[in-house]
């Protein structure tokens, strides 16, 4: 494997570079890519996918060992302004930590310390919806108790009880530590504990307080927004109200849908006819032809891109058709292939394959996403095995570990798999996708 091929695999979370470290003479080779990705986020989705602190571990372990610690240690007592990062280093070294690390350890520790003390001086009001540390702090708290078990949970109940819950429990309490607590300890040893501590220390009490209302906690679907209040809620600032159409076409029917239909074309801000527009995405009611023709024409972005939703929405021949002139005209690629995927015949997946190996991949950029998940689905949907190599290079493409564990899944389904493949996903990044190769063995 050249330095190249590795740093387009590893970079995605493959786990052919795993492999190639493991067996490779001399691993040492790819020690700036393993540590390149270990001390920036490469993640595409990490909220999705998950981090990648296993794979990452195992990689700077075999190509750098203690050299990578180190710079990770020293970039863990900085300040981290991509929170995602912060909690993909933590994850590496929870696994160096757990294997006997005690600077990894104690880089975890002192984290722990240094952000308990600064949200203790903190005025939560101030920091509301958004505080930044306090979201670490809970990640370290979770990666704590991974590491050393109910000691460390009774340490943090303590810790949490005592400084941060009298000064606003309603900000400091994290729901997550709790339920995450619950699955690794079992809910009635928490809660036992809990109990018999709020008897001995006040602070535990508002703890254990704030814990039963959690679990007691219901989610309530809010009623969606009238039309005036959609209408009203549009400012035309991009963006901004897009959640409002959305709720509001949830549950909307079609003299409502058609309401805002016509209140959208009549807007002459295409900034805000596109927000208004913006709900009908996931609508299958029907929408006159000329509406649809009209919005393709729009000199805005997100109108042509809704209506090609719409016609998605709506599988047709003349829809297909449209998707097929697009594509042989070069022009709109992106929507046009989507728009096929949502209205293939088997005798167009060549074709498809094709178009899709035109759209650049790069990680900062999101159109080759929606191409990805459009195609993986037009396969899905077609009937027999995969007739070109489409999904093969979707897998090795993709920078997302959630949509390669479907395509993962897939390809399985349309087999067959090869031994040297399974072997790769018991490497990968993704931990659902190792899962799943372990149960295939």
């Amino acid at each position: 494997m050249t330095k190249k091929q590795f740093r387009h695999d590893f970079l995605r979370g493959l786990g052919s570079a795993l492999l190639e470290l493991k067996t490779c003479e001399n691993p040492r080779q790819y020690y700036d890519i393993v540590h390149y990705g270990c001390l920036h986020n490469t993640t595409y989705d990490m909220q999705s996918e998950g981090d990648r602190g296993w794979y990452l571990y195992q990689a700077a372990q075999i190509a750098g060992g203690d050299a990578i610690l180190e710079d990770l240690v020293a970039r863990y007592a900085r300040s981290f302004g991509d929170y995602w990062l912060f909690d993909q280093i933590s994850s590496i070294l929870f696994h160096y930590a757990e294997d006997g690390s005690e600077s990894a350890r104690s880089a975890l520790n002192n984290k722990y310390r240094f952000l308990l003390d600064k949200l203790s001086r903190i005025i939560p009001a101030k920091h509301r919806p958004v505080c930044k540390e306090r979201d670490m702090f809970d990640w370290i708290c979770v990666w704590l108790t991974s590491l050393d078990g109910w000691r460390a949970f009774k340490s943090v109940v303590a810790d949490v009880s005592e400084k941060l819950l009298p000064k606003d429990a309603d900000f400091f309490f994290s729901e997550w530590f709790y339920d995450n607590s619950k699955s690794k300890f079992g809910k009635k040893r928490v809660d036992v504990f809990l109990a018999k501590q709020s008897k001995k220390n006040p602070a535990v009490q508002i703890y254990l307080e704030k814990a039963k209302e959690w679990d007691k906690h219901i989610y309530e679907t809010r009623p969606g927004p009238t039309l005036e209040a959609v209408l009203a809620g549009i400012s035309g600032e991009r963006y901004r109200g897009r959640g409002l159409s959305m709720r509001f076409c949830r549950n909307a029917g079609p003299d409502d849908l058609g309401k805002l239909l016509r209140a959208a074309m009549a807007e002459n801000d295409l900034t805000r006819r596109a927000e208004l527009l913006w709900g009908l995405r996931r609508a299958t009611a029907p929408i006159p032809e000329e509406t649809i023709s009209e919005m393709l024409q729009s000199e805005n972005e997100d109108i042509r891109d809704t209506a090609f939703y719409i016609m998605g929405n709506n599988p047709s021949a003349k829809a297909r058709e449209y998707a097929l002139s697009l594509l042989e005209k070069g022009e709109e690629t992106v929507n046009a292939i989507s728009l096929l995927s949502k209205n293939m015949l088997p005798q167009y997946e060549q074709l498809l394959s094709d178009a899709v190996k035109t759209i650049p991949v790069k990680l900062a950029e999101g159109g080759w996403h929606s191409v990805f998940m459009s195609a993986e689905g037009a396969i899905g949907n077609l009937r027999g095995k995969a007739k070109t190599d489409l999904l093969h290079y979707l897998y090795r493409e993709t920078y997302c570990g959630s949509c390669r564990e479907r395509i993962v899944r897939l390809m399985h389904k349309k087999g067959p798999v090869t031994d040297s493949l399974l072997q790769e996903w018991l490497y990968d990044s993704n931990s659902d996708i190792r899962e799943f190769a372990g149960r295939l063995r």
